[in-house]
């Protein structure tokens, strides 16, 4: 079991009514795929209330039409042993494995033997910095080919959790000491390169940006790292808690209609659980400016060229 603030609850609504609008858009489609990168916990409680409510995997083997393959990657044995059982249980979907171990290193296998040209869906919900560019550059390729040659076919769909406090938290004021103890390498090995990020982490240590101007940067430069893969459309939602913003949940995708049922269920107003009330009002929450591109005008300084890193 594990507790869960409201942002968590709100962002699994959003990932519930997304993960039912795209099986129904793909109904016609006799396959269907979902990869969860970091399935996580089966019991989870919502602090505030006390309520249990189901993860994502059990909310993406709950959807009908149900997905025809599902791959549900985790690290910790306990957590395996807990989406067995899970599968277990579910007999509607008939491909459908735990991957245990590091996604990282678990996903471009599995996708070997995944239908290229069936819908599919990725959820990458890290608790933090663990996923690598070079995992997001894998799915990205996973059906480039396959789709280049068949018209209206798209790429893996992805949401995807970038922590923007985390990347302001973990790198800090003090660059030598992130440096030894590896966040830059994480940082780096999540954006796939050097570069721009290291700038806008030297003008937030030299208070040429504030904390806002960096979280949002760091998400931009994510998105323009997915746009350099051949995403179409792309979508930010920010997460907050009552006082700050947590992450934002990145959405990419080809295909205009994943793309207007996520950003109809991302601008929808939702009741945030702080607390047990008899009367709850649905509440708007923020949204990044969209399109992002044009951002990089708007800074006080230049942004350098990416330095990509070596093997990917």
């Amino acid at each position: 079991m594990r507790e869960w603030g409201p942002q968590s609850y709100e962002k699994l609504e959003i990932f519930t009514e997304y993960v039912q609008g795209f099986v129904i858009a793909a109904k016609g489609v006799s396959e269907r795929v979902y990869l969860d990168a970091f399935a996580g916990d089966t019991v989870n409680v919502l602090k505030t209330t006390g309520e249990h409510f189901p993860g994502s995997a059990e909310v993406a083997l709950g959807v009908r039409p149900p997905f025809t393959s599902v791959r549900l990657f985790e690290k910790s044995p306990t957590r395996v042993h807990q989406l067995e059982e899970l599968l277990q249980a579910s007999s509607e979907v008939v491909d459908a494995k735990v991957c245990p171990g590091d996604a990282n290193v678990n996903i471009p296998a599995a996708l070997q033997g995944l239908p290229k040209w069936a819908p599919t869906f990725a959820f990458l919900d890290p608790d933090g910095m663990e996923i690598d560019w070079a995992t997001v550059c894998a799915l990205a390729d996973h059906k480039r080919a396959w789709a280049k040659q068949q018209p209206k076919r798209t790429k893996v769909e992805m949401w995807v959790l970038f922590s923007t406090s985390g990347m302001v938290r973990n790198l800090g004021a003090d660059m030598q000491r992130a440096v030894k103890a590896g966040r830059a390498e994480r940082v780096a090995k999540l954006y796939g390169a050097w570069g721009p990020w290291e700038r806008i982490w030297q003008a937030k240590r030299t208070n040429e940006i504030d904390d806002a101007t960096a979280r949002r940067c760091y998400a931009y430069l994510y998105m323009d790292r997915l746009a350099s893969l051949g995403y179409r459309y792309l979508l930010a939602r920010p997460i907050h808690n009552s006082k700050n913003e947590l992450y934002v949940m990145v959405f990419a995708t080809d295909h205009p209609v994943g793309h207007r049922i996520m950003e109809s269920v991302q601008q929808k107003k939702r009741v945030i659980r702080r607390d047990l009330k008899l009367f709850e009002m649905p509440e708007e929450r923020p949204q990044y400016e969209t399109p992002w591109r044009g951002w990089r005008d708007d800074l006080p300084f230049e942004l350098p060229e990416w330095v990509e890193l070596s093997g990917l």
